[in-house]
């Protein structure tokens, strides 16, 4: 019905109006500001609004065309091929620059058009600011797209087939993972409109501070999903049997989740206590501004890493963009410091809020350690010439305390009371917890485990699961005899009227576990093997039985199986299946591992080197303790965020806060 060069023509046409649109709502929303008039901020939101469905077309437009094979497309060309597997040809909208920047640009139009939506009839004072804010970072992305990296750029005629997305992109993780990543990035840009609104507008009671708690912890909530599944398909996909190796872009996606985590603590004691209001509108300023130096060294081949994208003067555009941003942000916060000020002070050290303060301080100063220690290497290159590389021993040693610091932090600061804590609060709270952490340290220390993180772990985590299990049975018990509920009633109950305490204590249990699932890889074992078909080999209580090779030709890869049968003391399990890929379009191999897991410990199999002929191979097995409890942890985290979130979705104010936004204004 359409020629091959019609949607492409019709994709680009969506962002270029899209881009007048959003100059219309800024240009609207200026006059508004200036006149009051109703009628012009109106017009601006239905601007901004016409943008978000031309972006909308756009990026569906190009999801079509990798679903179609329009390989006249150099994008599609470049990430896509007809044998690909439709799931991937879905996910290699984002596999490329391009690509990911139109996909960037919808979900930050995603996120103004839900703002608009969502408190179309608050923040009146706010609204034309917010569209301000939002529509110059679209225009940042509009410009790079139809003036450096088009996704819509056309061949003069079409291939015949397109080169495929890299191998290492085609695992079922990177459906979600970068999804989950870009929300939480792009989602960082709304409490950074709320706040640079209430700077621009002198609007800086509690109303704008209570709206950016909540899409904080969107993001936030989407940033850990990101995080863990990247370090779950570096697990699974890499074949190097580890999960975080501090390469410079994992560090960039993990810096605003530190940041952000430490705005949602501190956030409590502006809303409770009208404290350190300077510096959480510093951490969001941070925040914000983190993602975009993650973008800018992901693209601009500053740094080396196996998830960057190829080098390109992009980076220049986002090193700018980045420096205008801090430098206009940190404009308005001085402007307007008299107005940040605190309305009380400390008065204590043992109290809630010097907890908090000292959890910001460990987010924080970890956050700047993995900033500092990421950049370093090009910083030398800079000055000496010579790249200093900054391996992961010293990131371990140096986080290790931090780390440490913030487990025990997330049993005190959840307990701990406000203002002053009395010696019967500190009694009633941590005698009991601090006993059961001793005693888990002496049981380790006892089996022999002698690493110093791990035992402090071992104490946290215990400290840290009695501190809130004491808080679920004192809420739980409370119901149960004020209304004669089940226990099961009383926790569902108390968890989803107090969505926000409960929540919270449950992502803490998440991050305890996921604290025991990185002390276990401390004790990390490896075997390798040569082995020939119908060899058994023994380590510790498991043996394997070797078969031999399968060979697979299938439509995308050659694919070679090592076929292994695993016995757990001496019973059989699973046939486990390690394998090495070939991908022919792209004449690239890959390593597919398979993974036994059990609460205890994975058994993972690496199939090295091997000769198909004659079926000799070389097995690589590695045991992994407790590495489950890294991804249960993530998931109980997940959960968690979930109930913080739920009833979050309508965006009502509860009686409090309506209670303290009429006290403020």
């Amino acid at each position: 019905m359409f020629s091959e060069n019609f949607w492409p023509a019709v994709g680009e046409f969506c962002v270029s109006v899209a881009f007048g649109a959003i100059l219309f709502a800024i240009l609207f929303s200026v006059l508004s500001i200036k006149s009051r008039d109703e009628l012009k901020l109106i017009l601006a939101k239905r601007a901004a609004y016409l943008s978000f469905f031309l972006l909308t077309a756009a990026t569906l437009i190009l999801v079509w065309s990798f679903l179609t094979d329009n390989f006249l497309i150099r994008y599609v060309y470049a990430y896509s091929n007809r044998e690909m597997p439709i799931i991937y040809k879905f996910t290699a909208l984002w596999g490329g620059q391009d690509g990911s920047l139109l996909f960037w640009l919808w979900i930050n139009a995603l996120y103004m058009a839900g703002v608009l939506f969502f408190h179309r009839h608050s923040d009146r004072r706010l609204m034309p600011y917010l569209i301000i804010c939002f529509g110059l970072i679209l225009i940042f992305f509009c410009s790079l797209i139809l003036y450096s990296d088009n996704p819509f750029a056309v061949f003069p005629e079409a291939p015949n087939d397109g080169r495929g997305l890299n191998p290492l992109l085609q695992n079922p993780s990177m459906a979600i993972h970068p999804p989950s990543l870009y929300l939480g990035f792009v989602g960082m840009s709304v409490p950074f409109a709320f706040a640079m609104a209430a700077l621009m507008s002198g609007e800086l009671g509690i109303r704008w501070i209570v709206a950016s708690r909540i899409w904080t912890l969107v993001a936030w909530f989407f940033l850990s999903i990101g995080n863990i599944l990247g370090a779950q398909w570096a697990y699974e996909e890499l074949g190097w049997g580890g999960f975080w190796g501090w390469d410079p872009v994992e560090n960039a996606a993990l810096l605003p989740w530190l940041t952000a985590t430490a705005f949602l603590h501190s956030v409590m004691i502006q809303e409770k206590r009208g404290m350190l209001k300077l510096w959480n509108m510093n951490l969001i300023v941070l925040s914000f501004a983190l993602t975009i130096l993650a973008t800018y060294l992901t693209r601009s081949g500053v740094v080396q890493s196996v998830h960057s994208f190829a080098s390109s003067d992009l980076g220049y555009f986002f090193l700018s963009f980045l420096i205008i941003v801090l430098m206009s942000s940190f404009s308005l916060i001085w402007y307007r410091r008299h107005q940040l000020r605190s309305e009380n002070i400390f008065e204590s050290f043992l109290s809630k809020e010097s907890a908090f303060v000292v959890n910001n301080i460990a987010l924080v100063g970890s956050a700047f350690v993995i900033l500092w220690a990421t950049l370093f290497p090009s910083v030398s290159e800079l000055i000496t010439g010579t790249r200093i590389i900054v391996g992961p021993p010293f990131f371990n040693q140096m986080l290790a305390p931090f780390g440490i610091v913030l487990l025990i932090l997330t049993g005190v600061g959840p307990v701990i009371a406000w203002r002053k804590a009395s010696e019967k609060n500190l009694k009633e709270s941590f005698v009991f917890p601090v006993i059961l952490g001793c005693l888990a340290s002496v049981t380790l220390l006892l089996f022999g485990l002698t690493d110093w993180y791990v035992v402090l772990t071992a104490f946290g985590a215990a400290f840290v699961m009695t501190t809130i299990g004491m808080e679920f049975y004192k809420g739980g018990r409370a119901r149960v005899v004020a209304h004669g509920e089940s226990w099961a009633e009383a926790l569902f109950r108390a968890c989803f009227r107090n969505h926000r305490k409960y929540g919270g204590y449950i992502v803490h249990l998440g991050i305890v576990a996921m604290f025991v699932g990185i002390a276990g890889a401390s004790y990390k074992r490896v075997y390798e093997f040569d082995v020939t078909p119908g060899q058994r080999h023994q380590f510790e209580n498991y043996e394997i039985h070797y078969h031999g090779l399968q060979f697979r030709d299938q439509p995308n890869q050659y694919e070679h199986h090592a076929v292994i049968d695993l016995y757990v003391n001496g019973q059989f399990r699973r046939t486990m299946k390690p394998a090495r890929f070939f991908y022919k379009i792209q004449e690239q191999p890959s390593t597919e591992v398979d993974i036994y897991s059990r609460l205890k410990e994975d058994v993972y199999f690496i199939l090295g080197s091997f000769a198909p002929v004659v079926g000799e191979a070389k097995i690589r097995v590695l045991l992994q303790p407790y590495i489950i409890w890294l991804w249960l942890g993530g998931a109980i985290l997940v959960i968690g965020g979930l109930i913080t979130l739920m009833p979050s979705l309508g965006f009502q104010l509860r009686p409090k806060e309506i209670k303290r936004l009429k006290k403020n204004e």
